[in-house]
Parts: C-alpha cells; structure tokens; sequence
C-alpha cells in the first residue's frame, strides 16, 4: 500500500543537506492540499519525524502551496496495518517549526484519507 502508482519517487534533502528520497502524492480536498509522504520501507519509523521541517518547507515550494492550507500526512505501514500520522508546524513566514505530529485516529477522516490514496484500502477499513 505504501508506495501505490499515486506516489512518485522525489528526491528531497534531509536536515544535514543529503539527497533522500521519499514517495510523495498531492491532492486537495475541501479548501485543504493534503501532502502524503512514505519513507521508503527499510528507513527509520523516525526518518520523517527527524526531517519535518525541512521536507515540509520544501514540499511547500515545491508544489507551491499557501502554508495555512498545507496538511503533511505521513503515511507509515506497521506489520501490514496502514498508520496515518499528521504533522503540524507552527509557520513563520515560509519556515516551518517546532514539528509534532499526531496519529489519524478518527474513523471518519481516516476513512476520507485512505480514500484519497488508495480506495480499495479504504473500503476495507470501512467495512
């Protein structure tokens, strides 16, 4: 699930300045552009965590996107189960700090959000 046709391959830099690749998928949805990002698999649980900053501000600019609308959604597959973990920046100008993130634990919008990057996923944890 984690890396389904919508994610492409994009290179992006960690917090030292090294080239990283991470899968990432663009979608807006009700006034919000929703980012998805998947570690590739034999990272870290952390590798995100230790670079939101960075990825988020180059994500924004990248897609460029008004940081008021901008939701990062790291997508993280544990023992088969998909784990949605939102993260929230507090924004100054276009710099993004003091990252923390929260798991998606609303069924309703963890629903909509698998909808957005896998439908047939999204049935199943409906069902």
């Amino acid at each position: 699930m984690l890396m389904n046709p919508l994610f492409v391959d994009t290179s992006l830099n960690n917090r030292l300045g090294q080239e990283v690749h991470l899968g990432v998928y663009h979608s807006q949805y009700q006034g919000r552009d929703y980012v998805f990002v998947a570690a590739p698999t034999q990272q870290a649980s952390s590798f995100v965590g230790k670079n939101a900053e960075p990825f988020a501000f180059q994500l924004r600019e990248k897609f460029v996107l008004d940081a008021r609308r901008l939701e990062l959604v790291e997508v993280r597959e544990v023992d088969g189960a998909t784990h949605l973990l939102r993260w929230r920046f507090e924004w100054v100008g276009n710099s993004p700090l003091s990252a923390r993130s929260e798991e998606i634990n609303s069924p309703g919008l963890r629903a909509t959000l698998l909808q957005l990057i896998d439908p047939a996923q999204a049935v199943a944890a409906t069902a």
